[in-house]
């Protein structure tokens, strides 16, 4: 199982920029749950790691079924103030052919992206017309 976290602050969406495999694409920050690890849980250790960012609020948002049918909590999160700088396991296995670069995008222009999953596109469309 997979949580992810969509940040949004001042017009702008927190994404991962990934390269991995010569493909091209933006993230929600998220992974996986570790043992003994509550979604919410799992998804405050995510953003830390992934963009060095405490998450400040949180609430569970949706689940996100994806193509194999396994259920994904999404998280609505807001983080302290800072620049993003990823950490973690991401920034141990970042090389040349697989990187991760935390972005905050324009949420006009994040719809624009090759944003994963598919599913994400349509959370940022609605994010657009609140």
């Amino acid at each position: 199982m997979r949580v992810s976290a969509v940040i949004v602050d001042n017009n702008k969406v927190l994404l991962m920029h990934r390269k991995k495999e010569g493909k091209e694409y933006w993230v929600f920050p998220g992974g996986g749950i570790e043992d003994n690890e509550t979604p919410e849980q799992a998804v405050r250790r995510e953003v830390l790691e992934e963009t060095g960012l405490k998450v400040t609020k949180c609430g569970y948002s949706f689940d996100y079924i994806d193509e194999n049918k396994d259920v994904h909590p999404v998280f609505v999160c807001k983080v302290e103030n800072g620049k993003p700088k990823l950490g973690g396991p991401e920034a141990e296995k970042h090389s040349e052919k697989d990187w991760y670069h935390p972005e905050w995008i324009n949420l006009g222009d994040a719809i624009k992206l090759n944003v994963y999953p598919e599913e994400g596109k349509r959370v940022l469309k609605n994010l657009i017309r609140k």
